[in-house]
């Protein structure tokens, strides 16, 4: 399973580089013939790496049976499930807003009421938590709201300060944080006052941010930034009406998609012109758009509708999905690559049922459906979903039932109708959020059912599948990684580092390399137990010239020669 993980360039001396010949050699040479075999099924996923070569991305999980040379073999897993938790421990904070940045190894939140600040937390930190940076924000902050670049570490935030007491007119305040750096680079005021929502988000490489506010008259002021300064390269307003339902950002960054209590619309974010604009017979917050804006959908009474840009430019309604009984849609997300719609449906008969369900929308045809139903008197809701970059998996969050006969945040395959995994909550899922290959799934959540009136919570960070190769530690420099591998039994195991990955997986036929062949060394990892595991600590070299640097890690058994599955990239942090 591809893992993009961010981090260190380390030295590549020339010895480092000649090994690895002979190492390369070593692993690419065929199996001997006549040696027995032993079928083994696993789980992979299939990687594809974007056009500019700086991203790599799960596209597609697969299950195969491999021919391997036979040999006790471990349970595939070094690592899932949770992987860590950041309660309140009695501050009385609520996890309403999570994001993911750097390629699933960063979360971002913002807390507003009851503890006033923002934080970044590297994924790969374990219980207890230590944040990355604590950066306090003002006492009187509400309706906090975050987001993250994918491939980058960059984040925003924006929250609204009351003009005066707690129930007066806002102004938005929009910050913009560098995980490599101690402190907001800049934060940008909207001039006008308002009681209306205001949302920020961050295009995919983090280059662009486009964040809005919403006035009472029902003008959308809009701003366009460059991450790196806090003058907008362009403001705007924009008629949208008394109600703000959706705000949302392709993640290449070219088109905002926004919608009221009645319209939805398409803006470029270049040009400055509407390039699609619909009428909507329903007020709700069910809506979602590709990674390059060419396809978007939105939620209504038992429907959802999918809308497509054609050659000529222009956006027509291509599919409408219908489920039977109560249902409303709620929450749906649209994969990046515009190839899967996942909407979640309330059965607003008792207020007790959802309904989760998939669209491939090439073909138009629902690939999962499942129904989980409660009992009590508290309303079970869907109240977040986030997807991976190609739809193969996504994450569903909860306010959960009285009974505890739903469990609260789950995670499916577009091609499952069960969960592939549950977790029950004593209160309710705020937020989820995924990282772009849908290896990592962040929560946010309140400590008691969001019916109840209370505080505390938690925010969870949690491993989608079984993974071979797993790295714990906090990134920085100077510090120390903690690496587990998880392979055939008995066998001398090396641990693969690299600057960078590779531009392409080199495929051989005990496994994918994810790295890049001419920078990469190897240590060893000594040998694996007759579980077939290892484990072993790697130190990031003291050095501030490794700060913002990346660093790629892969585990490689010998004898047998295999590959790990999973690989690791990440960023080196101060």
């Amino acid at each position: 399973m591809h893992r993009s993980l961010s981090g260190a360039k380390a030295p590549t001396s020339t010895l480092h580089r000649e090994s690895m010949r002979g190492l390369v050699g070593l692993v690419v040479a065929t199996l001997v013939a006549g040696t027995s075999h032993a079928q083994v099924t696993v789980e992979g996923l299939r990687s594809y790496f974007y056009a500019d070569g700086t991203t790599a991305r799960c596209e597609e999980s697969t299950q195969r049976t491999l021919l391997l040379p036979s040999a006790p073999v471990a349970a595939v897993v070094a690592q899932n499930g949770p992987l860590w938790r950041q309660s309140d421990n009695g501050e009385g904070w609520i996890g309403r807003v999570v994001s993911l940045g750097d390629r699933g190894t960063q979360l971002f939140t913002e807390f507003d009421t009851a503890a006033d600040r923002a934080e970044i937390v590297s994924t790969f930190d374990s219980t207890p938590v230590t944040p990355l940076w604590v950066l306090p924000q003002i006492a009187t902050s509400q309706d906090a709201r975050v987001d993250s670049a994918e491939a980058g570490t960059v984040h925003v935030s924006c929250r609204q300060i009351p003009v005066s007491g707690l129930t007066g007119p806002r102004y938005t305040y929009v910050s913009c944080y560098d995980a490599l750096h101690p402190s907001a680079s800049w934060t940008y005021q909207f001039p006008i006052a308002s009681y209306g929502p205001s949302r920020a988000m961050v295009s995919r490489d983090g280059t662009r941010i486009v964040a809005g506010s919403l006035d009472t008259t029902g003008l959308l002021h809009v701003a366009v930034f460059a991450s790196g300064s806090g003058t907008p390269l362009y403001t705007t307003a924009l008629v949208v009406g008394p109600q703000l339902r959706a705000f949302l950002l392709s993640a290449d960054g070219t088109k905002l998609y926004y919608a009221s209590g009645t319209s939805c619309v398409v803006w470029d974010v270049d040009t400055h012109v509407n390039l699609a604009n619909f009428v909507l017979m329903t007020s709700l917050d069910s809506h979602g758009v590709s990674g390059d804006g060419r396809v978007f959908a939105n939620g209504g009474f038992n429907t959802v509708d999918i809308y497509e840009r054609q050659a000529a430019g222009n956006y027509v309604r291509t599919h409408q999905m219908t489920v039977p009984g109560q249902a409303v849609c709620t929450r749906l997300a649209v994969s990046e690559d515009g190839s899967t719609v996942v909407a979640g449906f309330n059965l607003w008969d008792t207020n007790l049922g959802v309904r989760i369900q998939a669209l491939d929308v090439p073909s138009k045809t629902v690939t999962m459906t499942d129904v989980a139903v409660g009992a009590g008197t508290l309303q079970n809701v869907v109240s977040d979903i986030a997807i991976s970059a190609d739809g193969s998996r996504f994450a569903v969050g909860l306010w959960g039932d009285e009974a505890g006969l739903v469990d609260d945040l789950r995670f499916y395959r577009r091609d499952q109708n069960a969960p592939v995994a549950s977790f029950a909550y004593p209160g309710s899922i705020y937020a989820v959020d995924m990282s772009a290959d849908g290896s990592r799934v962040a929560a946010g959540s309140k400590a008691v059912h969001a019916n109840l009136y209370a505080g505390g919570g938690a925010i969870d960070v949690y491993a989608f599948a079984n993974e071979d190769f797993a790295v714990t530690g906090i990134p920085g420099v100077g510090d120390k990684l903690h690496v587990s591998l998880s392979g055939w039994a008995n066998a001398p195991a090396r641990l693969l580092l690299a600057p960078a990955q590779g531009p392409a997986p080199f495929v051989t036929p005990f496994g994918s390399l994810y790295l890049d062949r001419n920078t990469m060394w190897s240590v060893s990892m000594g040998t694996t137990d007759a579980s077939g595991a290892v484990e072993v600590d790697y130190n990031i070299p003291p050095s501030s010239t490794l700060i913002g640097t990346t660093l790629c890690l892969q585990g490689l058994t010998i004898t047998p020669r295999q590959f790990t599955r999973s690989w690791v990239r990440m960023t080196i942090l101060p």
